[in-house]
């Protein structure tokens, strides 16, 4: 019987998803090795891992949270304050306000409630997050209610 099947990640599974096609999974893996290998540098997912679990991910709530996690790089609490008046993707370069979480005020450090602006270079994920806007427009909940 040769009927293998490849294991979750491995390059062949991952380079035969719909999500990845032509993507060098091998390379890849093995440059994460090479980072992680010292221990200096903490263990991620590449792009392909993180396509393949938004694809699976059969709630659209979770989906587009996870997708702005990863488009954006800001922690879960970060992400919690965002508001659709956040995001700006009418203009030539879209982009997300995020009211920064940090409070320790350090050299270096943005202060408490400052707004950094996040670019979205993905135009796949700003035409999802569009499209989500306008069909399942997000309840702003507050402590007084919706």
């Amino acid at each position: 019987m040769n009927n293998v099947i490849p294991l979750q990640n491995s390059p062949e599974r991952v380079s035969l998803l719909p999500i990845a096609p032509g993507v060098d999974f091998a390379t890849a893996l093995s440059l994460r090795r090479m980072a992680t290998s010292t221990g200096a540098t903490p263990a991620y997912l590449l792009a392909p891992e993180v396509s393949a679990l938004l694809f699976y991910m059969p709630d659209q709530r979770h989906h587009m949270l996870f997708a702005t996690l990863w488009n954006t790089g800001m922690r879960i609490g970060e992400a919690r304050m965002l508001t659709p008046e956040s995001f700006d993707l009418d203009g030539v370069r879209p982009f997300v306000r995020i009211l920064s979480e940090k409070v320790r005020a350090r050299r270096g450090r943005p202060p408490k409630d400052e707004v950094r602006l996040v670019p979205l270079t993905d135009i796949s994920y700003v035409r999802q997050m569009e499209s989500w806007m306008i069909t399942t427009r997000p309840v702003v909940v507050n402590h007084y209610g919706p």
